[in-house]
């Protein structure tokens, strides 16, 4: 019989005016998710409260964060290949979908970051922290309003805007994490200025040349077509508009071509060469976004941390 390894996530005080409030909403919000179930997401075993404070119960996932991997921030951290990686987005974006198109209702997830990516024993991943997670009020809403939560350096801009959420939102906040996964850069650098990884990644293919930008630790271990492809799903990902973004699905479905072209015998001419100059062009309007902006985020109370 297989044994469940679980740890536990501790939510701090929250403010007594406002306790009996959100005491009930993390409760509905819990019970919500005990009713999701996917492979790509990690699995809420339980929850409960001790005095002040409120704890989730999660799958424990031995190999950490997708953030550890990327930036090694430990001694176990793996130098993942191009084609690990691939499937570790994959996966994700599996998860993703589920909460999109699988979940009655929809659920969107608020906070999609390499460091919301879990990973197992054999490199599986699973999405994780719903602290932040939003359901709609029906099935046929395409946003909500609510405040805005999230983390600087992948807040969609449209929602930090105008406050309307959607599943783009995810989508936008899931394309940063390939163009980390692409370049092994965190969203900003402070060094730059604050300059975010859409802005380097554009001024990077300014040239045409996809490996100026590709993580200099694979070593030149990819297929380049694989590459191209893997780069024009992240940058319509984090289009400017929402409406100009692919749903989950779709972005599964390019993910998978991208795998296919890490094959010999599949090959396309580079996709996207030819498309530097509209890249440039679109740089112009992220010098302004709100994005390259540090920014302080009030999550709700019953977010788990």
């Amino acid at each position: 019989m297989a044994t469940w390894k679980t740890v536990l996530k501790l939510q701090s005080k929250c403010d007594p005016s406002h306790h009996l409030k959100k005491l009930k909403s993390f409760f509905a919000e819990a019970q919500s998710l005990t009713r999701v179930h996917h492979r790509n997401l990690v699995s809420l075993i339980g929850y409960c409260k001790d005095r002040d404070s409120l704890a989730l119960v999660y799958e424990y996932m031995s190999q950490g964060t997708l953030l550890d991997h990327l930036q090694g921030r430990k001694h176990t951290a793996i130098a993942l290949s191009w084609g690990q990686r691939l499937q570790i987005a994959v996966d994700a974006a599996q998860g993703l979908e589920y909460l999109h198109k699988g979940c009655r209702p929809p659920l969107i997830h608020r906070d999609v970051k390499t460091a919301n990516i879990l990973l197992s024993e054999t490199l599986e991943a699973k999405i994780a922290d719903f602290g932040l997670s939003k359901t709609f009020q029906n099935e046929v809403s395409t946003h909500v309003s609510t405040a805005v939560v999230g983390t600087p350096g992948y807040l969609d801009p449209e929602y930090y805007n105008n406050y309307q959420l959607s599943e783009k939102t995810d989508v936008y906040s899931f394309g940063v994490v390939l163009l980390e996964l692409i370049t092994g850069q965190p969203p900003l650098l402070q060094v730059s200025g604050g300059s975010h990884i859409i802005q380097r990644v554009r001024r990077g293919l300014a040239t045409g040349n996809v490996e100026d930008i590709v993580d200099a630790r694979l070593q030149g271990e990819y297929d380049v077509n694989s590459v191209w492809k893997c780069v024009d799903v992240a940058l319509k990902c984090t289009s400017q508009r929402s409406q100009q973004r692919p749903t989950m699905t779709d972005v599964v479905m390019q993910l998978k071509e991208s795998m296919e072209l890490q094959t010999p015998r599949h090959r396309i001419e580079n996709p996207i060469t030819s498309k530097g100059e509209r890249y440039m062009e679109e740089d112009d309007a992220i010098e302004s976004s709100p994005y390259v902006v540090e920014m302080t985020l009030v999550s709700s109370c019953p977010s788990a941390r």
